[in-house]
Order: structure tokens, then C-alpha cells, then sequence
């Protein structure tokens, strides 16, 4: 039997009224979203930690990509540990964004094939994916103080840590800039997001946001997890959610993007580890054909940091390879 405290999800097939959930409480919902051929429907889970005020209200995001595990794990035990009471405000917890690519331990969901982070704002009469991006936008995000996103790397690769703001100098990329330095990130990149992603859709609605990066490989860390729940109750204080003032972020890194792709298909070698900085020219891998003969080179289009790399020595000609990020010296990129 379940505590009080964490009595058992309740399943909604409309999202309540945020006047529905009581100051000082802690509300577990299984939202259904889109119905299957199965008979059966996608539901996602949120958790809804309400604080003395229902102001500012945060939403933290996982599992957008079902493959990305440290987010997910990271904000089951943030909810766990978090007591509402402690709270000058709500937070709004999706641990698992797609729970159809996560069923299937996958990027994409298997139902239609979609990447749900392209997709944003969905429709409502789409497909299984499309719907799911729909509600976890109008209903969940709209409407909120912030929002968090909390990704890993392609189950392929691994990345360094970084947070990505959205790039210029309006109020709300301040405001997102600012918060991705106070929740300690030492690296910090400016937004290059590609079209559909929620983050910038969600600027579009007058959220601020952040989205970032930690580990990789389709795997889960206890680093990594209490990296991100370190980054997350920096914010939080920072948006004077929790009590307290985050300690000083003294150096942050800014850079823009860059992503590099195979330019054959073959065995991929790299001459290069994650984390290096390397100058225009550096050769940073190479593809050879299956009996070791080299195919192709990799060299770096400019410099920069090594911010992502594929592990996995199979690589066809159009995959990514690596991220080589580079250095800003204007923040607003």
C-alpha cells in the first residue's frame, strides 16, 4: 500500500483546470492523450508538486526521445524527493514525454515513425505522436513561467554536459541565458534548434526554456542523474521555486553549433575523444571499409570543442559523427 503521500496515479482523458490542485500538494496523473489500434491509448505521466503559491510554475520535460534515460530516472527521484511544502510555486514533472519510443527503448516511436522533437506544436486530429506533441504543449507547457528539457545523446554516442538557450538579445533569450548560467552549466551553447523542437516553439508562446545534455548510449548514470539534479534545484532556486540562492557559475563556456556526418559508409575510427579542442584542418576520424582500408576522412571545418562523438563503429554515409561546437565570444550568439 502506497502512502498518502504518493497514492496512485489518477487517469484523466481532459487536462484538468491548474486551480484544480490544491497549494501544499503533490498530484499524480496518468494523461491519456491518443487512442491505439490496440483498443488501448498513449498516456503520459505528470506529476504536479504544488507549492504555497501557484506561481512561478516550471515544467521539466524527459524522455522526449524514449532512447534518453538519465532525464527520465533524474525526475523520478527529484518528485520522490521533492516535498511540495518546500515549494514558493509548482512544478510540473513529465519523466516520460514518449512512452511509445520508450516502450520500444527507441528515438522515434514505433506507432508512426515520428520524432516526437520535430513535431512540436502536433495537431490534435494527427497521428499518435502528433497528439501527444499537441497536449504536452497547449496543456502542459503553455501558459508556464519556464520550461526545462532534459535530453541525453543518441544511443550511439555520448556528449559532454551543455544546456542550449535560445540565441539574441529579446527579453526571453536573456531570461533563458541567464537561467541556463545560475543552474551551473559549464557549457552553454546558443540555440540552432531544427524546426519543430519544443524548446522554441515553446518561445514562441512567451515560455522561456532550456534544453539540455547529459550522457548518452541509451543508458543511465548515478553521476549523471545527480548531475541533473544538481542543475535542476540550481534553477529552481534561481526562479525562487525552492528556497536559497544558487552558488556562482565563475566561468561559463559559450559556444554555437556545429555537427558533423560520415561522408561514407564503412567502419568509423576516431582520432579524436570526447571533451578535446582542436584547431581547423585536425583530422577527427576516419571511414574505412570493412577490411581496414581508409574510405574517407573527417577533418575539422573550423575549430572548436569535441562536444558529442558516435561510439558505435558501424556508420552509414549521412549519420552524425561528430559535434564539434564552436567558441563565442558574444553569448547572444
Amino acid at each position: 500500500m502506497l502512502p498518502d503521500a504518493f497514492a496512485a496515479p489518477r487517469r484523466v482523458a481532459e487536462w484538468p483546470g491548474w486551480d484544480r490542485f490544491p497549494p501544499r500538494s503533490r498530484q499524480r496523473l496518468d494523461f491519456a492523450v491518443a487512442p491505439l489500434a490496440s483498443g488501448g491509448w498513449v498516456t503520459v505521466p505528470v506529476h504536479i508538486l504544488s507549492g504555497a503559491r501557484p506561481r512561478p510554475r516550471v515544467v521539466v520535460v524527459a524522455g522526449v526521445h524514449g532512447d534518453e534515460a538519465e532525464g527520465m530516472l533524474a525526475l523520478h527521484d527529484f518528485g520522490r524527493a521533492c516535498d511540495p511544502a518546500s515549494l514558493q510555486g509548482t512544478v510540473v514533472l513529465v519523466p516520460v514525454a514518449n512512452p511509445m519510443a520508450f516502450a520500444a527503448h527507441a528515438r522515434r516511436s514505433p506507432v508512426d515513425q515520428l520524432d516526437l522533437n520535430r513535431i512540436f506544436p502536433g495537431r490534435p486530429d494527427g497521428t499518435a505522436s502528433e497528439r501527444l506533441a499537441h497536449h504536452l504543449l497547449h496543456d502542459i507547457v503553455a501558459g508556464a513561467d519556464f520550461l526545462f528539457t532534459l535530453h541525453s545523446w543518441f544511443a550511439t554516442g555520448s556528449v559532454v554536459d551543455y544546456v542550449e538557450y535560445p540565441a539574441g538579445t529579446a527579453p526571453l533569450a536573456v531570461r533563458s541565458r541567464e537561467a541556463a548560467v545560475a543552474a551551473g552549466f559549464r557549457r552553454l551553447r546558443a540555440s540552432g534548434w531544427p524546426e519543430g523542437a519544443l524548446v522554441p516553439v515553446a518561445n514562441a508562446l512567451g515560455v522561456p526554456g532550456i534544453e539540455a545534455e547529459i550522457g548518452g548510449h541509451g543508458i543511465s548514470t548515478v553521476d549523471n542523474r545527480a548531475a541533473y539534479l544538481e542543475h535542476l534545484r540550481r534553477l529552481l532556486q534561481h526562479l525562487s521555486v525552492l528556497p536559497g540562492a544558487p552558488p556562482p557559475n565563475p566561468a561559463p563556456e559559450f559556444y554555437g553549433r556545429g555537427h558533423l556526418t560520415a561522408p561514407a559508409s564503412g567502419v568509423l575510427r576516431l582520432t579524436v575523444r570526447l571533451g578535446d579542442t582542436v584547431e581547423p584542418g585536425a583530422l577527427l576520424a576516419t571511414v574505412q571499409d570493412l577490411h581496414g582500408d581508409a574510405l574517407a576522412e573527417i577533418r575539422a571545418p573550423h575549430a572548436g570543442l569535441v562536444a558529442a562523438a558516435r561510439d558505435f563503429i558501424s556508420v552509414n554515409a549521412g549519420e552524425h559523427v561528430i559535434a564539434l561546437f564552436p567558441r563565442l565570444d558574444d553569448p547572444a550568439g
